[in-house]
């Protein structure tokens, strides 16, 4: 049956539904989706329970435990990745040609270029490809055929201070950490949580 939201008391009840499903969804267990809509309309309805309080703070303890054991192994897991993301820029920032910021953030200048920078302000347009150290690309506006136009203080951190280090004309490589990329949350499926970016940018131009 398609669900229609034709009143405020509708759109409410299904605002409390997407709050509920996302709960569910991110509990590190499978949960009998049948069972728990008919028990949900069960106890509104005033149904008898079928728990105890003791039997129902047991199951929110194991439930808490679960959580907890998902957040460890979290946390363990982003330790590990920065710890290989300290060490593949240490090693990197040795090969010939690659340079450290301040920030962290490491390039190549693969061609010199001979126009201004831009500035924090700005609006570029610029041919761009971006993939993970294990060689996965997961953008590329040279695959597409067209350069995107975007200001430079809208981007992720690391864009933003190397587009300002570039001359019209130039291309460079950049590694980008995650802490000036998408952090801890990654970006949707393409980019993991914690992800080193490189990406081979060449600036085409500063909008006017």
């Amino acid at each position: 049956m398609a669900i229609e939201l034709k009143s405020d008391s509708d759109r409410l009840a299904y605002a409390l539904a997407m709050n509920f499903a996302t709960s569910i969804q991110q509990l590190p267990v499978k949960v009998d989706l049948p069972l728990l809509g008919n028990a949900v309309a069960e106890l509104l309805n005033g149904g008898e329970l079928k728990l105890t309080k003791t039997e129902y703070a047991a199951e929110m303890r194991k439930l808490q435990q679960m959580l907890q054991e998902v957040e460890n192994k979290k946390n363990a897991d982003s330790e590990a990745i920065l710890a290989a993301e300290k060490k593949f820029f240490e090693e990197n920032g040795k090969k010939q040609g690659v340079n450290t910021t301040k920030s962290g953030l490491q390039y190549q200048i693969l061609k010199e270029g001979n126009g201004e920078k831009p500035g924090p302000k700005s609006t570029v347009k610029v041919h761009y490809e971006g993939k993970l150290p294990n060689g996965v690309i997961f953008d590329s506006s040279i695959a597409r055929g067209e350069p995107i136009d975007f200001p430079v203080d809208q981007v992720i951190a690391g864009w933003t201070e190397a587009l300002q280090l570039m001359k019209v004309g130039a291309k460079y490589r950049l590694f980008i950490p995650s802490r000036l990329g998408y952090g801890a949350h990654g970006a949707g499926n393409a980019i993991p949580p914690h992800s080193t970016l490189i990406f081979e940018v060449e600036l085409l131009g500063i909008e006017k």
